[in-house]
């Protein structure tokens, strides 16, 4: 097994010896320079590598049973594709939610004409393809792709819940937390991830629930923290509502391990692997249908409902007036967690559809 990539971090370059390769988590990697007309800072979203293209041209056939690409309207797809295509490999494609409803509609004039050139072809010779959800699954057959499509989670690891942080810990970090009840919101704030729709409706449910406080854990995007302050002040929430900016580690692990619900009321997602790991933590969740992960609601772990104020203020109300309820929601959560998004079962569903690709494209 062998992995290329780019050392594309950001506008920047990952510190990573060009062209060799080195041990990640055991496995072998290998980085390329990205190139962008001679730019030391280079666009974030582009992903040109010549030598990249010139290390996949010099495969020969028979190396590789398989050519996994994880790289949608980037060249590194483009390039990968064509290596599969002249050595008679056969490929799967990731698409990482770049097929939501809208991911597609982000920037769609420009996806349109990478798409007409270039996406469709990929996509279209894939020997497989694997989203993160239905709505993709949907909106690629919409598009005209053909290829045997599978949707698979991605993985988290579940935590030992005797090395957790305490609640004690939990309140060091945030003193007003002590001894309330509080619902958590782990993501970036970022417009389309219903902050718009969360904070009035905790604001609709502040005098009937006077104990329990919202916590808004993550980094800021593009300035939109500064417009939830201001819906927060608008609302005379500053001493209910905490926004915590980015948390990881023990911070994160101690609000996931004692918050009393999670929610994130998102208008899109690929696939949030936060709710994966709210579920391994236990926590009864509170998410949108266009989160795109069924398994709360099929599995009892939570409520699931539109992303509208009225919807989702009804959604809390129910969550946080029964503790009872929360408690099993808890309970059913750790199973869902286990049942579907531990690395274990991903590794089986992705070995699995592999070993269908190959046979496939042997019987050809």
């Amino acid at each position: 097994m062998n992995t290329f990539t780019t050392d594309a971090n950001g506008t920047g370059a990952l510190q990573t010896p060009p062209g060799k390769p080195v041990s990640v988590d055991g496995l072998p990697v290998t980085y390329f320079r990205r190139w962008w007309f001679g730019r030391s800072k280079m666009p974030a979203n582009l992903f040109f590598s010549p030598e990249l293209g010139c290390k996949l041209r010099k495969l020969p056939p028979g190396e590789f049973d398989l050519f996994v690409v994880h790289a949608s309207f980037c060249d590194p797809g483009r390039i990968a594709a064509a290596a599969a295509k002249r050595t008679g490999t056969p490929y799967i494609c990731y698409t990482h939610g770049s097929f939501e409803p809208w991911a597609i509609n982000h920037k769609h004039w420009k996806k349109m004409v990478y798409w007409a050139f270039i996406e469709k072809r990929i996509l279209n010779e894939a020997a497989g393809i694997v989203v993160c959800n239905q709505a993709e699954i949907e909106q690629l057959r919409r598009l005209g792709i053909k290829s045997p499509i599978r949707r698979i989670p991605w993985g988290v690891d579940l935590p030992n819940r005797e090395t957790l942080p305490t609640r004690r810990r939990l309140e060091e970090l945030w003193p007003p937390l002590k001894d309330r009840p509080f619902g958590l919101f782990l993501s970036r704030l970022h417009p389309k991830k219903g902050l718009d729709l969360l904070v009035p409706a905790f604001a609709s449910l502040a005098r009937e629930f006077p104990d329990w406080l919202l916590v808004l854990a993550g980094p800021d995007e593009g300035g939109y923290r500064a417009q939830v302050e201001h819906m927060i002040r608008d609302l005379a929430l500053e001493d209910r509502v905490i926004c915590t900016g980015l948390v990881g580690g023990e911070a994160k692990a101690a609000l996931l391990a004692h918050a009393d619900l999670f929610v994130l009321p998102s208008y899109s997602e690929g696939f949030p692997m936060v709710v994966a790991e709210a579920l391994g933590h236990g926590r009864p969740m509170v998410i949108t249908p266009t989160c795109y992960v069924p398994e709360v609601a099929q599995g009892g772990a939570g409520l699931e409902t539109p992303p509208e104020k009225e919807a989702l203020t009804g959604a809390l109300r129910d969550m946080m007036r029964d503790e009872a309820f929360r408690h099993q929601c808890s309970k059913r959560a750790y199973e869902v967690a286990r049942k579907y998004f531990t690395w274990q079962s991903v590794a089986e569903q992705s070995l699995k559809f592999y070993q269908e690709v190959i046979e496939w494209h042997s019987l050809a």
